[in-house]
């Protein structure tokens, strides 16, 4: 993890998901360059450590096998069964990306915890024409509440900020879709997890 990442102490960066209800989607938000993608990836070897299998639906290259061992190494816990209850699947234009969102729905697996990393990158990709891409990601999102309806426990991590125009517009709605919300601050060299919306709120 980035330093700044490291400093929040352990149960400050696992109280989001140890009172979270997985009941649902819930979003980790923040710049990518200040470690969301690592702060998730140490929130999957948590809940494969308790037990729970982990599914990667990863749009940009985020997930890390390694950052899964380092935790291991930390705790000394041998790595190799840790590691086989998290699975990798990678989708590099947004029709695999529906493809596979569209997969979970038909998932009734009650012990797995679906991650979803950097799922609207792909959207943004030059090769994908403005209005396209923007009717695509409505489609996420409509699926995306189709998963939320299902209560099949979702976390989307989203960075906070793209330059596509079509961000501005689909971000605020895929925020919507979430029951809860944590976005990761940097300041001053230290690091926070705000909550910006919970269950428990609404």
């Amino acid at each position: 993890m980035t330093t700044a990442v490291m400093n929040l102490r352990e149960e400050e960066m696992d109280a989001p998901i140890v009172k979270w209800e997985r009941n649902g989607i819930a979003m980790l938000t923040g710049v990518r360059e200040q470690g969301i993608y690592r702060l998730a990836l140490h929130w999957e070897y948590v809940f494969a450590i308790s037990g729970f299998s982990v599914f990667n639906l990863d749009c940009a290259i985020c997930f890390n096998p390694f950052r899964i061992t380092n935790e291991t190494r930390k705790h000394s816990i041998a790595p190799e069964p840790i590691l086989e209850k998290i699975f990798v699947q990678r989708a590099f234009t947004p029709y695999q990306i529906l493809d596979s969102l569209h997969s979970i729905t038909k998932q009734r697996n009650s012990d797995m915890i679906y991650f979803l990393l950097a799922p609207c990158k792909q959207f943004f990709d030059p090769d994908v024409a403005d209005d396209e891409g923007l009717f695509l990601l409505k489609k996420m999102v409509d699926i995306l509440k189709e998963i939320r309806s299902l209560k099949i426990p979702t976390l989307v991590v989203e960075s906070i900020s793209y330059k596509h125009k079509n961000f501005q517009t689909i971000f605020p709605k895929l925020m919507e879709t979430s029951e809860d919300l944590w976005e990761l601050q940097i300041q001053n060299g230290l690091s926070r997890i705000k909550t910006r919306k919970t269950r428990l709120l609404r």
